[in-house]
């Protein structure tokens, strides 16, 4: 978990980059809408085995078989990605993006709302 300033605890990855979630998932049941181009843009973030997060509550963390076959993490259910134009630990460039993109809170829900 990190801190942002205008969006307070935000969910971050081992690098300190921002995490998302994206408007047009589904999180009951979880489900993946940013595949193709999307997911060159959101990359989403995977996992072969153990989830690992720190100050998450684990029964919030899951994961789900995207169409390559490959493991999404999942928060409170909803599909976490990363954004290509975040440069830098700590940004949070991809913060409303389209009305749809949305930095993670610890509880998965949108961070700031």
């Amino acid at each position: 978990m990190g801190q942002n300033g205008s969006l307070g605890n935000v969910v971050v990855d081992g690098q300190g980059f921002t995490l998302y979630r994206f408007d047009k998932d589904t999180a009951n049941p979880s489900r993946s809408n940013c595949t193709g181009q999307c997911a060159v843009t959101w990359p989403p973030v995977l996992t072969k085995n153990t989830i690992s997060f720190r100050n998450l509550n684990a029964n919030a963390l899951g994961a789900i078989q995207r169409p390559d076959g490959t493991q999404q993490v999942t928060l409170g259910g909803w599909p976490l990605y990363r954004y290509s134009q975040d440069q830098v630990p700590g940004q949070a460039t991809g913060q409303g993006v389209g009305g749809t993109w949305f930095a993670a809170a610890p509880n998965g829900s949108k961070a700031g709302s």
